[in-house]
């Protein structure tokens, strides 16, 4: 055995370790929407609980922070972010684009939340928020998901080809 044979299977060995390695980075990318709908329900719990565990807000603190906005403005604003974030995640599904939006979504939601705490009308609107926060990550995660396991089919081709290739 010569010693280009030697570095020609010791390549082929490393690029082997390197697909393997990026299957499974890839697996657990395709987790990655699950999880953010994951944190998206544990934020929501203690919304919902938020009168059972949060003070009433002080009139210093309501003073501080001004006139809140109404309850229409905010559910207004609520679904122009559910019309946009849903289009924009749908684009992505159908253009097959490599960009990962989730963990973002949660902080947006969460304001929803804080905002009609403020106004207090959250018990009023916790279920709508809940429920659009679930249907735009539920979209991301499909996206997540379906693109990762695209990337995760033509990995394994390149495998199986480079299988073959260290055979012969």
């Amino acid at each position: 055995m010569t010693s280009q044979d030697i570095n020609r299977e010791s390549s082929l060995a490393d690029q082997r370790t390197a697909l393997q390695e990026s299957i499974r980075q890839l697996q657990a990318r395709s987790y990655r929407g699950m999880w953010a709908i994951v944190a998206f329900a544990c934020a929501s719990v203690p919304v919902m609980l938020s009168e059972q565990i949060l003070p009433p807000l002080t009139p210093e603190i309501k003073r501080m922070l001004g006139t809140p906005p109404s309850s229409n403005m905010i559910s207004a604003l609520l679904v122009v972010y559910a019309f946009s974030a849903i289009l924009l995640v749908l684009g992505r599904i159908t253009n097959a684009s490599p960009k990962i939006v989730s963990f973002s979504h949660i902080g947006y939601l969460t304001c929803f939340y804080a905002f009609y705490y403020f106004s207090g009308v959250l018990s009023e609107n916790f279920w709508a928020v809940l429920a659009t926060g679930m249907t735009i990550l539920s979209l991301e995660s499909y996206h997540i998901w379906s693109l990762s396991i695209a990337q995760i089919r033509e990995e394994e081709e390149k495998l199986v080809l480079l299988e073959r290739r260290i055979k012969n």
